[in-house]
């Protein structure tokens, strides 16, 4: 495989003097590889060169960012899905160093930092390719917002402590009507997330497949469904719910959609590109993070 000239650094602005984040920087530039420092702010991405604000895909698709050809995140999952978005823009592998606690998706560990980076820029490393999420929200004045997804979707209440109505459709078919806390449309990379703490299975990266979650059902005949990545899922809110209801994309703040009446869920066209060191191995992580025993 090419060796990898130009990456891009993309950490919290607490984390920007972290002597892990110096060190790499500076081994980095050691090695002739030109970087870009880019950090999460009250105010939105930095580029820390320019000075630019990155607040949605269109900043991204005209910054200067457009010529890197990695990205490495130091931080936690949450950053790591913050990052991905600019990842699957521009259409570059992304890489995750965890700086957090349990942290599914950066897998690389700080201590291993120097080591695996330098194997990764001469080359040596495994691509990963994980679907993506289509979202199209409309709400009761007919107004659309469209968002894409690496975990999750999630529909769910919000105010007052009441359960929300929501009609379930597969390829136009109503499965069923639910009343519950809200409901989880998960990826395979989501799995070992929000939609785990609700009871559904973990699912391999590499499967075709969406997850359907209820979350806190009202009855038990309410379950997780699995179903082919190639279904198209609609939510419909029922009307007395919608003024309770939020929708949220990979759990960022920024993203809430109020008042929804209906959600279209869909794979991506997109995918997103995981890098990870060559001796990756996803079920070696669930062994690590989840502490199951054996050998790790």
């Amino acid at each position: 495989m090419k060796k990898i000239k130009k990456i891009l650094l993309f950490t919290h602005e607490k984390y920007l003097k972290n002597k892990e984040t110096q060190k790499i920087t500076s081994f980095l530039k050691r090695n002739k590889v030109a970087t870009e420092l880019v950090f999460q702010s009250d105010l939105g991405i930095e580029i820390v060169s320019s000075g630019d604000l990155i607040k949605n895909t269109m900043d991204i698709k005209k910054s200067t960012l457009r010529s890197y050809e990695l990205i490495i995140v130091f931080g936690g999952d949450g950053l790591f899905l913050l990052a991905s978005k600019i990842a699957y823009t521009l259409e570059i592998p992304i890489l995750g160093v965890n700086f957090g606690k349990i942290g599914f998706l950066v897998d690389v560990d700080k201590k291993d930092i120097l080591k695996k980076v330098s194997e990764i820029i001469t080359g040596n490393f495994l691509i990963d390719k994980r679907i993506l999420l289509d979202a199209k929200v409309t709400n009761t004045k007919m107004e659309t917002l469209k968002s894409t997804s690496l975990n999750d979707v999630v529909i769910h209440n919000y105010g007052l402590l009441r359960m929300i109505q929501m009609k379930i459709f597969i390829n136009d078919y109503l499965v069923n009507v639910q009343r519950s806390d809200g409901i989880i449309i998960s990826t395979p990379t989501g799995s070992t997330a929000y939609s785990m703490s609700n009871g559904c299975s973990i699912v391999s990266p590499d499967a075709n497949v969406i997850s359907i979650v209820p979350v806190s059902a009202h009855t038990y005949s309410h379950r997780p469904i699995i179903v082919n990545s190639k279904d198209r899922i609609t939510i419909e809110v029922e009307k007395k719910s919608i003024k309770n209801t939020l929708v949220t994309f990979d759990g960022h703040n920024n993203l809430n959609v109020p008042h929804p009446k209906r959600i279209d869920i869909k794979k991506s066209n997109k995918t997103l590109m995981i890098m990870h060191p060559s001796d990756y191995n996803y079920f070696k992580i669930l062994n690590k993070k989840l502490k199951w025993g054996g050998r790790a």
